[in-house]
């Protein structure tokens, strides 16, 4: 079991922080957003004197946001106009797998802040313009969940299972090129390094039925656990991360090290 209160911060060390509209909103709903003005708003002043305009919202902070809760900024390029940013809350990364080009977890973090194109965007006077959108990594968690995506929703209604290995580290350590320009100076190495500590996998092929289990790290045995219902065996370090045809990792958990 975790020690829980070993993550969460005393509330007079730290001060609330703020955030926008959840991550899976498009970059639409942002900018409609960020047209009707907020009172949390403020320009900011970038290198080489580019300016942007950062917005936030209130959120209410309770134990598992000062556990699991992080912050992205995400931010909306348009031509001859200011940059646009967001400060987001989350509490899970929901990292895309679906390129063939994305075989581990550092694959699907680095797609994750990648630069996209937004087609079909119109201005409130219908004039069509070219945006773009990038998400980077502002705050980091005690506890990062990187959910990998596997269930794909079909235009047509339907839902499959994306079947596909993706290799994913004991330690992970988070790349400053996945950070904040801000704050990349900011956040030591031992700060963005995390230890996987629980994996929960899906078995079968399909969407829509299957069975979910268990690995998890026991402190007090110094070593893993793989729990299927009421079946609970002892497993080696290396079981954890192989890849197996019967079951496919969904769910992983990691602690950062400097609150080991």
């Amino acid at each position: 079991m975790l020690a829980l209160k070993k993550l969460i911060t005393p509330q007079d060390e730290r001060n609330a922080v703020s955030n926008g509209p959840e991550l899976q909103q498009g970059a639409e709903e942002d900018l409609e957003e960020q047209g009707e003005g907020s009172e949390d708003e403020w320009e900011q002043v970038g290198p080489r004197n580019k300016t942007s305009v950062t917005r936030q919202s209130d959120f209410i902070r309770t134990p598992i946001t000062d556990v699991f809760g992080g912050h992205i900024r995400s931010v909306v390029y348009q031509q001859s106009s200011k940059e646009s940013a967001t400060l987001q809350l989350f509490f899970s990364l929901q990292l895309d797998i679906q390129s063939e080009k994305i075989r581990t977890v550092q694959d699907a973090l680095e797609s994750l802040v990648a630069r996209e194109s937004v087609q079909g965007y119109t201005t409130k006077t219908k004039q069509e313009v070219e945006i773009c959108r990038r998400v980077t990594l502002e705050e980091l968690p005690p506890v990062l969940v990187l959910h990998l995506k596997r269930f794909i929703y079909e235009k047509t209604g339907g839902c499959q299972k994306l079947i596909k290995n993706i290799d994913y580290p004991i330690d992970l350590e988070i790349s400053k090129d996945l950070l904040s320009p801000g704050v990349k100076g900011k956040i030591f190495k031992v700060q963005r390094t995390y230890r996987l500590f629980a994996v929960v996998y899906h078995h079968g092929n399909s969407a829509t039925g299957g069975h979910y289990t268990t690995d998890v790290f026991h402190i007090g045995l110094n070593g893993w656990l793989r729990i299927d219902d009421q079946i609970v065996k002892v497993i080696n370090q290396y079981h954890v991360v192989k890849s197996s045809a019967e079951r496919t990792a969904y769910l992983l958990y990691y602690r950062r090290v400097d609150l080991l």
